[in-house]
């Protein structure tokens, strides 16, 4: 069964942003076999301001179909609203390929 990765990134090269602050997220589609497929990016609203938590909601309901998101970090609001979306947050700060290839090999979806 395949499934979804979001990661947060400016350059697509590297995971490089921090969740509250990343203006768009990059989605990748992961096959049963873990090769992956990059399809496409989705704007994103920065979320660290005052209404941290209507923000995160709104940022996270433009992922909700992901099954994990890979970040250079997040806050803990965004934390408890992944967890309680099944969303699975990876900390990372390496170049996107080997943070996929780190997850698709590391991580079990439950």
């Amino acid at each position: 069964m395949s499934y979804r990765i979001a990661v947060t990134s400016d350059d697509g090269k590297y995971v490089n942003q921090h969740f509250g602050q990343t203006t768009h997220f990059l989605l990748f589609e992961v096959e049963d076999d873990g090769k992956y497929e990059y399809l496409g990016s989705v704007k994103n609203n920065p979320t660290c301001s005052s209404d941290e938590e209507n923000k995160s909601e709104q940022a996270i309901s433009l992922i909700d179909d992901v099954s994990i998101l890979i970040t250079q970090n997040l806050g803990k609001k965004p934390l408890e609203i992944c967890i309680k979306k099944g969303i699975k947050p990876v900390i990372s700060y390496k170049a996107i390929d080997d943070a996929l290839d780190e997850v698709i090999n590391n991580y079990t979806l439950e």
